[in-house]
């Protein structure tokens, strides 16, 4: 599942096809991203790592502060956005340590201009996946990254 390097300070990276740093961090990523590929069926091609939000297409000539900052993980998803063929469908944030309010606000906070349909926080203990229900006008969670495809059914509905 999860390679390393020789010096054992190292990891594999499979998106970025990389060795990187072994930090508590960069190890809950890899394991997650070893599960969203081969257990819920997101395409590897379309998961990006340490993503610059300023890449964003949409974000591109926006002047806000707040897009210094990178996403851990963003997991796109095609044609599912009237205007752009490709889309945040699921941003993660990857914590070595517990959530607290703090975290959770702040992912919450870029997801404000990023504008993914679902916002996930992990932790080697454990996964909360968000999404803004516009009936309540509130955020709701589960405990677990659903599968790409019940994603992709959520947002098409």
């Amino acid at each position: 599942m999860l390679k390393s390097k020789n010096d054992d300070n190292k990891i594999f990276d499979s998106i970025r096809n990389t060795y990187v740093v072994k930090t508590p961090e960069e190890i809950v990523r890899q394991k997650l991203i070893y599960k969203l590929v081969n257990e819920l069926n997101f395409p590897k091609n379309l998961i990006s790592i340490e993503k610059d939000l300023l890449c964003l297409p949409y974000l591109k000539n926006k002047n806000l502060n707040l897009l210094k900052r990178r996403a851990d993980i963003i997991c796109f998803a095609k044609n599912i956005h009237p205007r752009y063929s490709l889309y945040p469908l699921l941003m993660i944030e990857c914590k070595a340590d517990k959530f607290t309010k703090d975290v959770i606000d702040q992912v919450l906070g870029y997801n404000f201009y990023v504008k993914s349909y679902f916002v996930a926080i992990a932790n080697k203990l454990e996964t909360k996946t968000f999404w803004y229900d516009q009936k309540n006008s509130e955020y709701k969670s589960v405990n677990f990254i659903p599968k790409f495809e019940n994603l992709i059914r959520e947002v098409n509905v």
